[in-house]
C-alpha cells in the first residue's frame, strides 16, 4: 500500500510503499478513499508530542472508503460495504 509518512518533524512527508496490512480478526480492512488531517495530525508533525510519539508515522485517523476484507470476530460489515472511521489516540 501507499501512504503519507511523517519521517522528520517540519519537513515534507514521504510517501511510501509499505506491506499490505494483515487482518486482525476482530478488524477491517478498508480502500481508503479520503482521509482528513486535523490539528492533532499538524502537531505530530510540528513535533509537540515528540516524548509521546516515535517516528515514522502515518498522520490520519479519520477516514473514508471501501471495506475490502472483515475479520472473523466482525458483525454489521461485508465486503463493499462504504464506512467511515475515525479513531482518536488520549494524548496528555
Amino acid at each position: 500500500m501507499r501512504a503519507a509518512m511523517i519521517t522528520r518533524y517540519q519537513q515534507p512527508l514521504e510517501i511510501v510503499n509499505l506491506a499490505d496490512p494483515k487482518l486482525p480478526k476482530d478488524g477491517i480492512i478498508m480502500r481508503v478513499r479520503a482521509t482528513g488531517v486535523c490539528r492533532s495530525d499538524w502537531h505530530t508533525w510540528m513535533g509537540h508530542y515528540a516524548d509521546q510519539i516515535t517516528l515514522p508515522l502515518i498522520p490520519g485517523h479519520e477516514m473514508a472508503g471501501d471495506v475490502v476484507e472483515v475479520g472473523s470476530d466482525v458483525t454489521g460489515l461485508v465486503p463493499g460495504d462504504r464506512a467511515a472511521l475515525v479513531k482518536c489516540a488520549a494524548l496528555p
